[in-house]
């Protein structure tokens, strides 16, 4: 039983590196040549690996990968709610540094953060709908799946708690260490909704924290960008 949870934990490291690996080096290259076949890598890799890991070979339950509401459900609603109000300070402290700098105005009927220009309409009704699907189907959820629900809960049957949280936030900071505003404090987000899934049992917390950031963090950087606050 020790070999085959010390094996699931190897599996899994290897796995988290190759993760890196893929969003460093290849799929953002992938992006320029063709998008599907960006998109198919992404979502193979984050969705349908976790599952056929735990399911086919491991033949565990996905409530071991943290899709549960948690032992304790007021505990979960807690952490939930410190985990957003952590996220939410972190991305405003984060992005009025990065105003400082310039990498965040209006330019041209556009909201510019770092390289990357969006259309203001995004912030809009119809828009939050449309980030915040697409925070379901392509990025947030399926990034705790992996991250969260499946690197540390592997990790830390055969380490520590401690060494699947920090292992887990290392990666998914290194992966994702030069996008705007969110690469000077993923690291510590990384530690936040990982240990919210040690100490709930679910990925609830860092999820909820996870979708409502990414929904809001157009309508957040415009307004800091049209404030004269730094």
């Amino acid at each position: 039983m020790a070999v085959e949870i010390l094996q699931t934990s190897v599996i899994a490291i290897i796995v988290g590196f190759v993760a890196l690996v893929m969003l460093r080096n290849i799929i953002p290259g992938l992006y320029q040549q063709d998008r599907r076949i960006a998109q198919f890598l992404y979502l193979d890799l984050f969705w349908v690996a976790p599952f056929f890991i735990v399911i086919l070979y491991e033949q565990a339950s996905i409530s071991t990968m943290g899709l549960t509401l948690g032992d304790d459900i007021n505990k979960t609603l807690m952490y939930t709610v410190l985990c957003v109000l952590v996220t939410l300070f972190l991305f405003i402290f984060s992005a009025r540094r990065e105003k400082q700098k310039g990498n965040i105005r209006i330019s041209k009927g556009q909201l510019v953060v770092g390289n990357e220009a969006v259309d203001l309409s995004i912030v809009s009704a119809q828009g939050f709908v449309l980030i915040f699907l697409m925070q379901l189907l392509w990025t947030a959820l399926p990034l705790e799946i992996f991250f969260r629900g499946y690197l540390i809960t592997r990790i830390a049957d055969s380490f520590s708690d401690f060494a699947g949280v920090l292992l887990s936030a290392l990666i998914y900071f290194v992966a994702y260490m030069d996008k705007p505003i969110f690469g000077t404090i993923n690291i510590v987000l990384g530690l936040l909704w990982g240990y919210s899934v040690i100490v709930t049992g679910s990925i609830v917390p860092g999820l909820v924290a996870h979708i409502f950031i990414n929904t809001t963090s157009y309508y957040f950087s415009r307004n800091i960008a049209v404030s004269a606050r730094l």
